[in-house]
Parts: C-alpha cells; structure tokens; sequence
C-alpha cells in the first residue's frame, strides 16, 4: 500500500503534481493503465470554470509492463489519432440542439458540481468484459459510485465498446479532479472487485484504497492550483472565494432555519432519544397552563368535520407559533385542549441555561395571551394563516364565536417519558398540573384564571437585562399589538403588560369563591388577555357564563 504521508510531503515540492497523482494511483490501485484528462473547451485552455467545459482532453498516460510503457510514451498520440481524444460532453441532434454524450468521462466531467456537494465521487464498473461480445457499437452498464462512505448504484450508461476493446478493459474507474479535469482507470486489481450476493467480497480494502485515493485527488487538486500563474491565478482564487463566500452564507442561513426548528419542534413537544431515554424527575418551580376552547360541544355541532378540524388546527399552530416564540412547550394537543409547559428539564437543550422561576411565569403569560389575540385576528379575518377569511365567514354564517379560557399553575411535579413502547411522550404530573386544569376549567373566556402566589411573583416581576430570553422574545414585536415596548432597561411586567394589550383597565382582577368538581379556591384572580376595547368585564362575562349565554 503506498504511503499517503509520503505522498502529502512530496506533492507540494513536485513540480507536475498530477504526474505524481497519477503514478501514485496507478500503483495504489494496482491498474493496468491509468490516464489524466484535462476538462477544457475549444479553446483547450487549461484552468477554466467547470462550467465552461465541453470536452475532456486525453493529457497523460502511465501504465505497467510494456504495454504501459508504450502507452506512456505513444498514448496522447493514440488517442487522438483513432479519435478517442478530445471525448465530447455533449453532442448536436439534427435540429441544432445539445444533448449529453454517451459514456463514463463525459458523465464524470458532466457531473463535476458532484464533488462540492458530496465530495470526490468515483465511479465503478466491475464487468466490462461482457460487453465486448455484445452486438451494436454501444453497451448499457451499471455503474456504481462511492462518495468516502458507501457505494450507490447510478442510472445505466452507454459506453462505446471500442474503447473497451482498445484497452482491453476488464473494469473500469474514474473520478474527478477539482478544477481540473478527471483520472481514470483501466483495470484496477480484479480482486478488489468481487462480488459476492451482491457485495464486494474485500469491501473494507476497497474503501480503503478508495479513500487514500480520494484524499491524494484532493491534495494534488490544491497543488496544482498553485502552479497556476498570472490572470489563471486570479480567476480561480476569486472563483474559489466567490464560492466559499456563498457557501458561508448559505450555512449561516442553514444553521438560523435549523435553530429555529430545533426550537419550535421542542415548543411542540418534539423528543429526542435521551430524553425518551431520561430517567422522571421532581421539579418544583414548573409553570404549567391548560387553554381550552369555550363552548367547543356546541360550536361541534355548528360545523362540519372539515371546518371544524380547520378552525382547531389554525388555533393550534398559533398557539404552537407562540410557545416557540416565548420559549415555552406545548407537552400535548388534546382534542380542543393544548397543555403547556415552561420546566426546567427542557432549558438546557436550547436555552444553555436554567430561567428563573419568575421569568417562566412572564414568558407563560405572553404566551398564551399572544395565542389568545392571534385567534381573535383569526376570528376577524385579519390573521395571514387564513388569507381568504374562511374561519370568518364560517362562524359568521353559522352565527356563533370562538375562543379560548386559560388556567395557569405553579409548583412541582413529576416529568418524564409516559405511554407504550411504541409511542411515548415526555410529559408532566402532579398536583400543580391538576390545580391548571382546573383552574382553566372554572375560567372565563380571553383571560388567564390563576392563583395569588402567581399573581404575587407577577407584581413584583421586572423584565432585566438578566431575563435574556424574554428580552430577545419581545424585541420581536407581536403580530397583533399596536405597537410594542421592549424596554431599554428595567421595567415592571405588568407596566409592559398593559402597554402591550393596549389596555387602560385593571390587567389582573380578584375572582371570590370558585369551584370545579373537587377542586375550590376562596381567592383567584384573572389576567386580561385582550385590549380594553376587545374584552367584555369579568362580571359580564360571568354573568354570560351563569346563564349559559
């Protein structure tokens, strides 16, 4: 096996670097003939942008024995002379268009945006020698490609059987070479190339050389490039540049859409294995909410499945929207029912850190308040998921409204993987879950139902430069505000509160007595969700409730 190393050491001092590429591949890959091909024009410059190719030049040949030696010394001459050189990449019809050639170096140097995508790709064929006696002068073969890692088959080629027959090639290889052209292959070691049911009996060895062979074409491809000289120096330096600075920002841009899936699937409950994997936990400074939808029995028979399952997934993804947005998670979708969750077991993954308690409850409220003002934008035809007013024209025509109580809780529970072992979710369990179902519950519609220890955190709240995440949420200004308030510096929660809904009224009011099956509170207190001008008091609302209006 020649030495990669020694090829590194030798290759920047090399004068021609491509001879060597090839003397080392010929004897790496143990071939009966080996060849360069410069990928050029009609112009036959060397050098030129891949795109601009439309014929590959036979350069040089090596090769073992005398035939190889003959080969070596005759083999452009050969070549060209029979008319194998230059090979064409495309080929005129009768009605003046262009359409690709057949064989594996057109398709090689065709193909050559490949190796930026995937690498340095080469290609196989490991049964050329039933071909020849094949009737016509072209032959379909299948052709195997490997790309550093595995072996896929590619689409059936035509080769031309004289060449074969010219070389008396049993196998056959080739790959590309950056900014340069292409090497081939005429007869690598045959045992490289057995098969057993399908697969290469020496697999491990082939990759292996395949790969040797892959990181010497990558080395002799820059080292080349540096014998450029004068305006070709230039050109492919600034080629290069243009391509790397595309290829930065499409990253950049890559890596902001995968941020932001990785943190809205996480808002809607998405798992990764380890933590289906976790062991549950007592937490105690989870923020659990529970949103509803009012009256959804009666709005049911109001509206056909279709509708009905439009208008619920529309408030779904808004609410989905906005837990992401707010660095929540939405744990289940339940029928017309969303359970949200601001915990401690999910910060690490894509916040870095552990929030405050106090924070949670901040970015919990904006949470489903943001929720709550998107539907009632839906409601009016205003919202840009429902371009056309569908959600509308169908509650108008069906003569009912739509919307959304909330019930939100504090305090610890147990989280962890529930359900079967073919389908699981991370969820949440305890009383402080329970006490936000009920709370939803005995609420009222477009606002949030809560208890005094979260009222109390919540007057004392301030958002701070240490509240990272939700200074970075609320410098996005909210699709249905107005006009939005992130503070230069420290500002009371419910200050900002109000100014965002664009209320002039209480924003918390005291409730007295509630109750719902075994659950009671003698004190809780409602959040207004919607502006002064949008929302009905909690005595009309109440009152609407008492009498099922």
């Amino acid at each position: 096996m020649p030495s990669l190393e020694k090829f590194e050491r030798r290759i920047f001092r090399k004068k021609n670097a491509l001879s060597l590429l090839l003397s080392f591949s010929l004897k790496l890959m143990q071939a009966r003939h080996s060849g360069l091909l410069i990928g050029t024009n009609r112009s036959y410059a060397g050098f030129l942008p891949p795109e601009k190719w439309d014929r590959g030049v036979i350069y040089k040949f090596d090769g073992r024995g005398l035939s190889g030696m003959l080969l070596k010394c005759f083999g452009t001459f050969v070549v060209r002379y029979k008319g194998l050189s230059p090979v064409r990449l495309y080929k005129d019809t009768q009605f003046g268009n262009k359409i690709d050639s057949d064989g594996i170096i057109p398709f090689v140097l065709r193909t050559h945006k490949e190796f930026y995508r995937k690498g340095v790709k080469i290609l196989i064929c490991d049964h050329l020698g039933e071909t020849v006696n094949n009737k016509g002068l072209q032959s379909n073969i299948s052709i195997l490609s490997y790309d550093g890692r595995s072996f896929e088959s590619v689409s059936e080629l035509k080769i031309i059987k004289r060449i074969v027959k010219l070389f008396r090639a049993k196998n056959f290889v080739s790959a590309y070479i950056p900014d340069f052209g292409a090497i081939v292959f005429n007869t690598i070691d045959e045992t490289l190339l057995e098969k057993e049911d399908g697969r290469f009996v020496n697999e491990a060895m082939l990759k292996e050389k395949l790969n040797i062979l892959i990181s010497a074409i990558e080395m002799a491809s820059l080292a080349n490039i540096g014998q450029a000289k004068g305006r070709q120096a230039a050109h492919i330096i600034w080629r290069k540049e243009k391509n790397l600075r595309k290829t930065a920002l499409e990253l950049k841009e890559k890596e902001q859409q995968l941020e932001e899936l990785k943190k809205y699937l996480k808002a809607v409950g998405a798992v990764n294995e380890q933590q289906l994997n976790m062991e549950a936990v007592n937490i105690t400074d989870g923020v659990y909410a529970f949103m509803d939808m009012v009256g959804s029995a009666t709005i049911r028979k109001k509206f056909s499945p279709r509708d009905y399952f439009y208008i619920l997934n529309l408030c779904h993804q808004i609410t989905a929207n906005n837990a992401s947005r707010y660095s929540c998670r939405v744990d289940n979708f339940m029928g017309d029912c969303v359970f949200l969750l601001n915990a401690a077991p999910f910060d690490f993954e894509y916040k870095g850190f552990a929030l405050g308690l106090e924070e949670r409850i901040m970015l919990m409220v904006l949470t489903i308040c943001s929720a709550f003002n998107e539907i009632d934008r839906l409601k009016k035809g205003q919202h840009e998921m429902d371009p056309t007013g569908r959600v509308q024209k169908l509650i108008s025509d069906a003569q009912i409204d739509i919307g959304y109580r909330a019930g939100m809780e504090i305090g610890s529970a147990m989280i962890g993987p529930l359900g079967s072992q073919r389908r699981k979710i991370v969820t949440a369990i305890g009383k402080a879950v329970n006490n936000a179902s009920r709370l939803e519950s005995s609420g009222i519609k477009e606002w949030i139902h809560t208890s005094e220890k979260v009222v109390a955190i919540l007057k004392e709240a301030y958002i701070t430069k240490d509240t990272t995440i939700l200074k970075e949420a609320i410098e996005q200004p909210p699709n249905w505000g107005k006009e939005d308030f992130p503070p230069a510096r420290s500002m009371n929660f419910l200050e900002y509160y109000a100014r965002m809904i664009n209320s002039s009224e209480n924003i918390i009011e005291e409730r007295k007595n509630i109750s719902y099956k075994e659950f009671s509170k003698e004190t809780s207190h409602m959040i207004r969700c919607l502006s002064s001008q949008q929302n009905t008091g909690v005595e009309e609302n109440e009152f609407l409730l008492r009498h099922k209006i």
